[in-house]
């Protein structure tokens, strides 16, 4: 899709990867509303990009992905704004390996949430404009990662949520491209919470601290500004409908993978 005039919504996008989105895609030209649960730093973000990109191009607005209640004002407000939405990024993440439900609540039920929402606004068979839907899992949703069960299903089950709709055979009609991008682990506040907090939110962890790290050190951590150029290609592509995008330092940097066959890596 065409960034430059795009309407966007991006979840968890007052720090890390959401705001490094955010930022990419209003340097091109779209209109982004901001979501996230923290108050204080959206309202921060707010302001810092209305004031670089202009008042008319950014908003925030506080949203708890979790509650359906949230999720839908979200939109309600964000098409009160901008009459439109062409792109939904649902971004909003956790990983904290001691929070069972609430990592299955905000990494998969938020996001299929902004998906649906997002779908029935865009699809063209009942009046929508059409658009793209892009899930933000992880590497962790494609392979086994032993220190992060948690973490790994609630993406495992969103690349599955995601490809499922990419591949319904009305998807044309639909005019709704669906797409999953699979970074690594990033230089993001996230990781470093999980690896060098006072207590860090992994099963084992002190168990098998050198495992982990030699695993991280294998695989590499990405800087955001890797990741978000991986995001921009994303959404500029135009037959991105079914990709799932790994972004991996040490191996290779962004790869497309499920594009053609749908069976195989």
């Amino acid at each position: 899709m065409k960034i430059p005039g795009a309407v966007v919504i991006v979840t968890g996008g007052s720090r890390g990867l959401g705001r490094a989105f955010s930022v990419e895609l209003l340097k091109r030209g779209a209109r982004v509303c901001v979501a996230d649960i923290n108050e204080t730093e959206g309202r921060q973000t707010e302001a810092e990009l209305q004031r670089q990109y202009g008042a008319d191009k950014a908003f925030f607005v506080k949203c708890d992905v979790t509650k359906e209640d949230d999720t839908k004002d979200l939109w309600r407000v964000a098409v009160e704004r901008f009459t439109t939405v062409d792109l939904m990024v649902n971004n909003a993440g956790i990983m904290n390996e001691t929070l069972v439900e609430e990592t299955v609540q905000i990494n998969l039920m938020g996001a299929m949430r902004g998906s649906m929402l997002a779908f029935e606004h865009m699809r063209r068979d009942r009046g929508g404009k059409g658009g793209v839907i892009i899930n933000v899992a992880s590497t962790a949703g494609l392979f086994p990662v032993f220190f992060m069960p948690t973490y790994v299903a609630s993406k495992y089950a969103l690349v599955g949520f995601t490809r499922s709709w990419a591949s319904n055979p009305c998807q044309a009609r639909f005019g709704v491209n669906w797409a999953v991008l699979c970074p690594a682990f990033a230089d993001t506040s996230m990781l470093s919470v999980a690896l060098d907090g006072p207590d860090p939110p992994l099963v084992t962890y002190q168990e098998n601290k050198e495992q982990v790290i030699a695993t991280v050190k294998t695989i590499g951590i990405n800087s955001v500004d890797d990741v978000s150029r991986a995001f921009v290609e994303l959404v500029e592509k135009d037959d991105n409908n079914g990709a799932v995008v790994t972004v991996e330092k040490n191996m290779g940097g962004a790869v497309y993978r499920f594009v053609k066959n749908p069976n195989c890596l």
